[in-house]
């Protein structure tokens, strides 16, 4: 067992193995610190701990269970959005991994769940799925289990041109241009649109502070959280003067658009029906990430302006060229190949024999 050490404060600290999580595709060891002003009472924490999780080893916990434990574990350090996904997933597809014990379940049992996962889900879903049920699943076993997980296909998304975003930007009226706007030159998702206050309008520097969101928690109600989807998402936009113009002064508690993120996808939906056009909103964030790649901007100021921890997504998704921007450079392309071809010979073959 570990032995307990001496903090500067004059406490005693135990750290101890938890279990494996997967973070951005590798295995991570996380471990368990349990503080205690005596030296013995720390490490009879730990003690209680490990004998713990050597009890559910020995098949005293169901996978169900062990998904719960791990929810409530995790309850008050992620989004409620998260929380909610979760539950989602362990109402529904569990299936008849769930009542077996942590302790029976080995590699096979774990490979039939997930083939059978992906008769009717995409891998991305199973993923997710299989994600929460190991990450579950590791906190109480050791094992090392060997999954093979469907492979992905990266989806084609649409990303809309300018001269969608312009139509847009004419056709659309109050609240909702506003929301076009603050997605396609801001990058602002829908939930942080919904989460921003008037106090977080910075007029004097035509921006806004980036910090909030709305979301739905496991009781599919709307809920207002301090924190964005992740760290990196507290951000300063800079926006044009006459985008902050559209927003109107109110109470600097008041939210700027008091509808909700369904809401926005409603409204919008209505709009953009009747232009002709077919492409969600969520799209008008490619068109921002897409647009600023076209003009030569680094990925770090682009990840910076959208709120991105890493530029997975943009290469896996948001650097779709748009197809306006693609025809000017597929034409200059062309230009510059025919070009080189003016003067040369038509067929080198013929020219080579006859000299």
């Amino acid at each position: 067992m570990a032995k307990a050490k001496k903090l500067k404060s004059g406490s005693w600290r135990v750290r101890v193995f938890s279990h494996y999580e997967t973070v951005d595709g590798m295995e991570k060891a996380v471990y368990r610190s349990f503080t205690a002003d005596t030296k013995n009472e720390a490490e009879m924490q730990a003690l209680r701990f490990q004998n713990d999780r050597k009890r559910y080893n020995k098949g005293r916990l169901t996978v169900s269970e062990a998904v719960d434990k791990y929810i409530d574990t995790r309850r008050n350090v992620v989004s409620p959005a998260t929380i909610r996904e979760y539950s989602r997933i362990r109402d529904k597809h569990l299936g008849k991994l769930g009542p077996l014990m942590v302790a029976d379940v080995t590699s096979v049992e774990l490979q039939e769940y997930v083939s059978d996962l992906s008769a009717d889900m995409s891998a991305k879903s199973v993923k997710c799925v299989y994600g929460l049920v190991l990450s579950s699943i590791r906190q109480y076993s050791d094992r090392v289990y060997k999954v093979r997980l469907p492979e992905r296909i990266p989806p084609t998304y649409h990303v809309p041109t300018d001269a969608e975003i312009k139509l847009l930007m004419t056709e659309a009226k109050g609240r909702l241009k506003l929301c076009i706007a603050l997605a396609a030159f801001g990058t602002l998702r829908r939930g942080e649109i919904c989460g921003l206050r008037h106090k977080d309008v910075l007029r004097d520097f035509n921006a806004v502070y980036v910090h909030s969101d709305v979301v739905k928690d496991e009781n599919k109600q709307w809920v207002h959280k301090d924190m964005p989807k992740n760290s990196s998402s507290i951000r300063r936009v800079e926006l044009p003067p006459d985008i902050i113009a559209l927003i109107e002064d109110g109470d600097p508690e008041e939210r700027i658009y008091s509808g909700t993120p369904t809401t926005i996808d409603h409204t919008f939906y209505k709009l953009r029906k009747r232009l002709g056009l077919n492409f969600r909103f969520h799209d008008l964030r490619h068109y921002a990430a897409s647009s600023l790649h076209a003009m030569g901007v680094p990925d770090q100021y682009i990840m910076e302006r959208g709120g991105w921890s890493t530029d997975s997504t943009l290469k896996s998704v948001y650097r779709n060229t748009m197809s306006d921007k693609s025809k000017v450079f597929n034409a200059k392309a062309v230009e510059y190949y025919s070009g080189l071809l003016e003067g040369a010979p038509e067929d080198p073959k013929r020219d080579e024999k006859s000299s």
